[in-house]
């Protein structure tokens, strides 16, 4: 772990999972976290760590690339959207992002590609260092609300 609790290199999937399960026992409604990473770099295996921190089957949890929004859990517990297929400047309006935050947290993938601003997304970066090995950095903390940084700090704590 390096860079002030912002920044921690896994070895493997099952590290990637564990620190995001920890993340997501500590999200609740109105956090949106948005991914941003190469294609395979982990994103939706991420997600599935989201999902088991937050009591959701990790098993449920595919890439929306072709849908854009899965909802895990009922009542909703995870919303997890992609923006592949919409490309850069996505014009995200008809997803209703304000409606989906309010019934739970949400994890977006391909965040990159919409401006976000307006929701003070807690941005994680994920890069590929190895064949399963990634480093995952949280990019521009202090636009995001203090809370959900702390949540990334304790979650790369372990």
């Amino acid at each position: 772990m390096t860079g002030g609790g912002l920044r921690l290199t896994t070895g493997a999937v099952a590290g990637t999972e564990g620190v995001a399960a920890r993340l997501g026992e500590r999200l609740r409604p109105g956090d949106l976290v948005a991914l941003e990473g190469q294609l395979g770099a982990g994103k939706t295996v991420f997600v599935r760590g989201l999902a088991a921190g937050l009591g959701v089957d990790p098993a449920l949890v595919k890439s929306p690339t072709f849908v854009l929004h899965h909802v895990y859990g009922s009542p909703p517990r995870l919303h997890h959207l992609d923006l592949y297929r919409l490309g850069p400047g996505a014009r995200i309006a008809l997803l209703d992002l304000d409606g989906l935050l309010e019934s739970a947290p949400a994890a977006l993938e391909w965040a990159g590609f919409a401006d976000l601003e307006p929701w003070q997304p807690l941005r994680l970066l994920i890069e590929i260092t190895g064949d399963e090995a990634r480093r995952i950095e949280a990019a521009e903390p202090e636009r995001a609300p203090a809370r959900l940084v702390a949540a990334w700090r304790a979650a790369v704590a372990g």
